[in-house]
């Protein structure tokens, strides 16, 4: 792991799946020194210049919600010998959904509540996520399920492939492979990301390990259906959010967020 980015002493790994690098880092000197953040590393300089995805960054930065991140600034620095876009943010992040370990099912329900939210306050804002997976869960708390929605990815949400890895091809809408995107795309992807943190396994596992033409074949498919054992109420949700048809998902991210805490407190 790099211990460099940009002007950021990078402390420690977050997360470094090869999905969404999260580190902590120490705040830079110009930024007023003193105290750790966290930073995202976005994607490739080469393939996302600064000045192309700036408005994208720009419009995310301004949407403030306390299931997002709290922005400090994007840029651009090198990270495992590479030219890259990267973000940071005030927010102490200690993990994330996908690599929680020992979680209840009420704290991932908690967790994905959150994110649920943050999505929903980027749709009010007029901006679509697009990268909505268990990566993109981050954890701020020790095991309640506090947590918010890590920045989307550079690509625009009409173009998912154009960001390498992130999100994973198995929690992609498949609509939205067809160019078409709505707030309906990320309410798949939250279904996508419930069923993959109760039952161990997305709608689509393993797309990214075989040939993209065959990957998008699959996806373009019926999703598989969310296993019997699941809660009764969480089994509903999921379902409905992978529905085929969008008009058939839940209308906002807001309302996924309010049946995941009821779901929550029935444990």
């Amino acid at each position: 792991m790099a211990n460099q980015l940009a002007d950021y002493e990078v402390i420690g790994a977050v997360a470094d799946d090869g999905v969404l690098p999260c580190s902590s880092a120490r705040r830079p000197a110009r930024l007023g020194g003193g105290g750790t953040v966290t930073v995202w590393v976005l994607g490739p300089l080469a393939r996302a210049p600064l000045t192309s995805v700036r408005r994208r960054l720009e419009h995310v930065a301004a949407v403030r919600s306390p299931h997002l991140p709290d922005w400090l600034e994007a840029g651009a620095g090198e990270w495992a010998g590479r030219p890259v876009v990267f973000t940071s943010a005030t927010t102490v992040v200690t993990g994330t959904l996908a690599g929680a370990q020992g979680m209840t099912m009420a704290a991932k329900l908690r967790a994905l509540a959150a994110a649920a939210r943050g999505a929903h306050a980027l749709h009010e804002a007029g901006v679509l996520h697009g990268g909505i997976c268990p990566q993109a869960i981050c954890l701020t708390g020790p095991s309640d399920g506090q947590a918010v929605l890590a920045p989307p990815p550079l690509a625009d949400g009409h173009q998912p492939l154009l960001q390498v890895g992130y999100p994973p091809l198995g929690f992609v809408d498949p609509h939205l492979l067809r160019g078409e995107a709505g707030r309906w795309s990320d309410i798949w992807a939250l279904g996508a990301t419930l069923q993959a943190a109760t039952s161990g396994s997305p709608p689509f596992p393993d797309k990214d390990d075989v040939p993209v033409v065959q990957a998008l074949a699959q996806l373009l498919a019926v999703p598989q259906p969310v296993p019997p054992e699941a809660p009764p109420l969480v089994a509903e949700l999921a379902r409905q959010c992978l529905a085929t048809d969008p008009s058939s998902r839940p209308r906002t991210a807001s309302e996924v967020a309010d049946r995941l805490d009821q779901a929550a407190e029935l444990g």
